[in-house]
């Protein structure tokens, strides 16, 4: 109880990140040959995660193939500066992803030394390790001029240990590791395509000021702005509390208001300097570049 009633309050807060490329007018994806030994199960995971994502439309795979048969096209070798127009029109897409995704799998095996019971019988641990590789290579082309837009080549990872005492486990399940390390690969690109939230931790300053309470209890419900109301009132308060305008700050910095919030942690720092107050002034000009970028995707105003 005493070590909880003296720990700074602190929450997570979710916070939108900008994709790594800019895909604002890009509104329906057609998917397609994902080559490879995985290639139509992560065709099948990037399609659900497209939908999850709220933002494009994908192009039913069946149509797609039915409509690139009946015009003698392969959506891989057709798409060039000359054909991917006429791609575009057929499908109704403005965008197409293709590539390759191949994984690798093998089990480990291993036995412990032996031990022995107070009874003089003995034991061994039997291990069983499941280790998978994926690699994928996507790439992301306009369908109206036939420019690659972008290109991902991931290498994830994923294992899964058991053991029994005396006898063999059962074997891994493969399909479970490599679906593991498919979806790795999956959220990397999601996060180069489309934004996407990130959970920031935020430490505030303790106080015995009831504002401080309070404004922590509305920025945990997400009410910023009335947080910053009673964060500004703890200022005028107690205007020397380094805590206090550092609080102010973080408020003002997830109100994104960006220049009150770099002024509020300098106040912090020249009353008691301090790196933690220095280094949010870097997160704030990182959070104000990122919100930048999501107006140009066309995410916030």
């Amino acid at each position: 109880i005493f070590i909880i009633a003296c720990c700074a309050p602190s929450m997570r807060v979710p916070v939108t990140r900008p994709a790594e490329i800019n895909l604002k007018g890009v509104d329906k994806i057609a998917i397609g040959e994902i080559k490879g030994n995985i290639g139509q199960g992560v065709a099948d995971l990037l399609t659900n995660r497209l939908f999850e994502s709220d933002r494009f439309e994908v192009v039913d795979r069946e149509n797609l193939d039915r409509i690139m048969r009946e015009h003698r096209l392969n959506l891989v070798g057709a798409v060039d500066k000359d054909t991917a127009a006429e791609v575009g029109k057929l499908t109704g897409a403005s965008a197409l992803i293709f590539g390759s995704a191949n994984a690798k799998y093998k089990q480990e095996t291993s036995i412990s030394k032996r031990y022995k019971n107070k009874d003089g019988s003995s034991y061994r641990f039997y291990h069983k390790t499941g280790k998978a590789k994926v690699n994928t290579n996507l790439r992301v082309v306009d369908l109206t001029t036939g420019k690659i837009l972008a290109v991902k080549s991931l290498t994830e990872e994923a294992s899964e240990k058991d053991w029994k005492k005396n006898e063999w486990p059962a074997d891994i399940d493969k399909d479970a590791v490599i679906s593991e390390a498919a979806n790795s690969t999956i959220d990397a690109f999601m996060r180069m395509i489309a934004p996407y939230t990130d959970y920031v931790a935020v430490n505030f300053e303790k106080s015995k000021l009831p504002e401080v309470e309070s404004g922590v209890n509305f920025a945990k419900q997400g009410l910023w702005k009335d947080a910053l109301e009673q964060f500004e009132s703890a200022v005028g308060k107690s205007p020397d509390d380094a805590g206090a305008w550092y609080n102010l700050g973080i408020a003002y910095e997830y109100n994104y208001m960006f220049e009150k919030a770099i002024e509020a942690f300098k106040k912090a720092n020249s009353i008691k300097p301090s790196d933690k107050y220095i280094n949010e002034i870097t997160n704030v000009k990182r959070l104000k570049a990122e919100r930048k970028k999501l107006a140009q995707q066309g995410v916030v105003d």
